[in-house]
C-alpha cells in the first residue's frame, strides 16, 4: 500500500482495528439516541397530561368560586 511505512498485514489488522472500533461506537451511540428519543417521548406525554389536569382542576376551581359567589349574593 502506497503511503504507508508498514508492512500489509499490520496495516490490514489496525484498519480492521478502527473499523470494529467505529462500529462499536456507532452502535453504542445509536442506543443511547434511541433511550434518549423514548425518555422525551414519555416526558413529553406526562407534561401533557399533567397539564390537562391542571387546566381541569383550575376549570373546578373557578367553577367552585363562582358558587360560592353566588352563594355570598344570596
Amino acid at each position: 500500500m502506497k503511503g504507508y511505512k508498514s508492512n500489509e498485514t499490520s496495516l490490514v489488522y489496525l484498519f480492521k482495528e478502527g473499523r470494529e472500533k467505529w462500529k462499536e461506537r456507532a452502535l453504542s451511540k445509536q442506543k443511547k439516541l434511541r433511550a434518549m428519543e423514548i425518555k422525551v417521548r414519555d416526558l413529553a406525554l406526562s407534561r401533557e397530561k399533567w397539564k390537562k389536569k391542571a387546566k381541569q382542576l383550575e376549570a373546578s376551581l373557578q367553577k367552585k368560586e363562582l358558587e360560592i359567589e353566588e352563594l355570598k349574593k344570596n
